[in-house]
C-alpha cells in the first residue's frame, strides 16, 4: 500500500486512540502489527521534520515552544509540505469496518485511520 507521510502521522494518532480499546484477538493483532509498521515509518518522518523545525528555528520559548524565523515562514512550511506529501509504502493490511462494530470510537478516530479501512462488500 502506497500513502504520505501525512498518513503515516494520521494513523499514528489513530492508531494511539485505538490502543486501549478492547478488541478481538484477531483484529488487536493486525493493529498492532499496523502500530509498529506505522510507528517506524513516523519515527523517521518525525526526524526529518525536527531537523526542518530546527533549521528554521529562530529560539526556544520559556513555555517549551520555539519560534520559527519570520522571514523564512514560506520556505518553513513549503518544506514541511513537501515532507507530508511524500510518498512511503508499506506492508499494511486493510482492516473490515465489521470488525471494528465490537467497539466504540469516535468519528475523529475513524477519519485519522480510513486509510487502514475497507467496507465490507
Amino acid at each position: 500500500m502506497e500513502i504520505t507521510v501525512q498518513d503515516i502521522f494520521n494513523l499514528n494518532q489513530g492508531l494511539e486512540d485505538l490502543a486501549n480499546k478492547e478488541l478481538p484477538t484477531g483484529v488487536a493483532f493486525n493493529f498492532a502489527r499496523i502500530g509498529r509498521i506505522v510507528g517506524e515509518e513516523y519515527k523517521t518522518a518525525q526526524q526529518t521534520r525536527s531537523q526542518i523545525v530546527e533549521k528554521y528555528k529562530e529560539k526556544d520559548l520559556e513555555d517549551g515552544r520555539i519560534q520559527l524565523k519570520q522571514d523564512k515562514l514560506d520556505d518553513f512550511r513549503k518544506e514541511v509540505d513537501e515532507l507530508m506529501e511524500q510518498k512511503v509504502k508499506v506492508d499494511i493490511q486493510k482492516v473490515n469496518l465489521t470488525d471494528l462494530e465490537s467497539i466504540s470510537t469516535t468519528p475523529k478516530t475513524l477519519g485519522l485511520i480510513h486509510k487502514i479501512i475497507k467496507e465490507d462488500e
